[in-house]
């Protein structure tokens, strides 16, 4: 993007899918009445006129009173907007920290408010382009997750649904062991079980499936597969490499495992489930199935085409001149989160 880059800041969000000088660039054709399919390669008119028109509303909570962004109800904020708002509520909620009296009191609210922008945007009937919608679903189930709460399987599965809708299935071989080990987190442990031991058929090489169990299943109390997938784990390092990097974590979760004391809750699984996935811990590398993550996932979900996905962006109201020269004119100051670029990273 050359020049682009010393364009002044933008309103940002940690989900982002566009740099700033993307937000930049499409706003300056907006306010000149430029063709808008032009803006940015690989950006559709309809995609570039809304981030323009998003990130020139979302400017404006940068110097919102404290009323709009702690108290007022959301409204009718667009996606972008309210993921914005929660990067400014986090930011809020980063500097209570450690405070003492109403500051902390307050705190917990602020966060809530936070999660609650989060999940009004990804419950919008349509998409924005400048999201990465799987982020906050994660995230959103990751704070379901640790309260318990069961939602957390069912955002999962709408992250699943919107990424094979909307992005070909990108990250589906991150999200489907989210899933399942998000299953063991809330003791559903033959579901989670099930989706490891479909995951390892599939690819009995994959040395994240094997570090994800090394890493979790103490918490879970299944110490003794636990132990088997670890060396399991090491055992594939021997016979494909490190490239990774993942030996020494591997060790340090065996001493783990060894020295824990949360153990037995294998006689809670289904004999049946136990035993396949025990099964499949000993598969020959060789012997993956390599079945298109898509297909299996719809397999192992069988209620995933019941999942709401979001609908394609739509063309947007263009705002008047008048409020585009308005919006020309308006001061900015840099946010806490930088951009990402447009291909969603994967979860590492």
């Amino acid at each position: 993007m050359g020049t682009l880059d010393a364009q002044p800041p933008h309103a940002m969000s940690r989900y982002t899918t566009v740099t700033e000088g993307a937000i930049e660039k499409c706003q300056q054709d907006l306010r000149a009445g430029r063709d808008m399919g032009r803006s940015i390669p690989g950006l559709d008119a309809t995609e570039a006129t809304l981030i323009a028109i998003e990130s020139l509303a979302a400017n404006a909570l940068l110097h919102a009173p404290p009323e709009l962004i702690l108290v007022r109800p959301f409204g009718p904020l667009d996606d972008w907007s309210l993921a914005v708002l929660a990067e400014i509520l986090f930011a809020f909620a980063d500097q209570m920290k450690g405070k003492t009296g109403i500051l902390e009191q307050q705190r917990p609210e602020v966060l809530e408010r936070a999660w609650a922008a989060l999940e009004q945007a990804i419950d919008s009937p349509t998409k924005s382009p400048m999201l990465w919608y799987e982020d906050i679903f994660f995230d959103v189930a990751q704070e379901c997750r640790i309260k318990g709460d069961r939602r957390a399987i069912e955002l999962l599965k709408r992250a699943l649904a919107h990424n094979i809708r909307h992005n070909e299935g990108n990250n589906v071989d991150s999200l489907l062991p989210d899933l399942a080990e998000t299953y063991l987190w809330l003791g559903e442990l033959d579901q989670g079980l099930e989706i490891l031991t479909a995951l390892l058929h599939n690819d009995p090489a994959n040395i994240w499936t094997y570090n994800l169990m090394a890493i979790t299943f103490d918490r879970f109390g299944l110490v003794d597969v636990g132990l088997e997938a670890t060396r399991r784990g090491l055992d594939v390092l021997e016979a494909t490499g490190d490239p990774e990097d993942l030996r020494d974590q591997l060790l340090r979760s065996l001493d783990d495992l060894r020295e824990s004391e949360n153990r037995g809750r294998e006689a809670d699984v289904d004999s049946s489930v136990l035993a396949d996935f025990r099964a499949a811990l000993a598969l020959e590398l060789g012997a993956g199935l390599h079945r298109p993550l898509i297909p299996l996932c719809q397999e192992l979900i069988p209620d995933l085409d019941r999942m709401p996905v979001k609908l394609p962006p739509q063309t947007p109201d263009l705002p008047s001149r008048t409020q585009r020269e308005r919006h020309a004119g308006t001061g900015r100051k840099r946010s806490q989160s930088k951009a990402r670029g447009r291909k969603g990273k994967k979860r590492r």
